[in-house]
């Protein structure tokens, strides 16, 4: 074991995770777990940002095949985590959020020796899951062929039958 995998391992033992699945993307096998702290994980495994938006008791729902919670992606070379976050929301959903806190992170393994060219750590990557405050809507700055997003009451998250990613944060 490296000392970069050594310093992720110490990270989730220290956190805890909870909730696991496993689920193919582009047929590489992962497992999931998710975990809740304010604490930021080892940057070098961190492979993307993920937000809840939230206004008020409202959080944003995106429309997709599945339904999501969490908004996000990749930090873009140079941009901090927060930049990137913000970046994420206005393409996505054209909303001008505020990262609030880190509230949690997404911790994957892959299950087999695949390593596809995703610009993904591997065999671990964790994404970082912060909960952002809502500011301002342009519809200007979503990107075209984005998924329709609405607010909806926190209350009725379960009833919405969204991804497990998001249905344990």
């Amino acid at each position: 074991m490296t000392a970069r995998e050594s310093a992720l391992l110490q990270f989730l033992r220290r956190h805890g995770t909870f909730d696991g699945w496993q689920e193919s993307w582009n047929s590489v096998p992962l497992a999931f777990r998710v975990g809740l702290t304010h604490a930021l994980p080892p940057r070098d495994f961190i492979a993307s940002v993920r937000t809840l938006v939230l206004r008020g008791d409202d959080v944003l729902l995106v429309h997709a095949e599945v339904p999501i919670l969490t908004l996000g992606g990749r930090p873009e070379a140079g941009e901090t985590l927060h930049e990137a976050l913000i970046r994420e929301v206005a393409e996505e959903s054209g909303w001008h959020a505020r990262p609030l806190s880190i509230i949690g992170f997404i911790h994957a393994q892959h299950l087999d020796e695949q390593r596809p060219a995703w610009g993904r750590p591997a065999p671990h990557f964790v994404d970082v899951v912060f909960a952002s405050e809502a500011l301002e809507f342009a519809p200007g700055r979503q990107d075209a062929g984005e998924w329709p997003c609405e607010f909806i009451p926190v209350a009725a998250v379960h009833e919405a039958g969204v991804h497990p990613i998001d249905a344990t944060l």
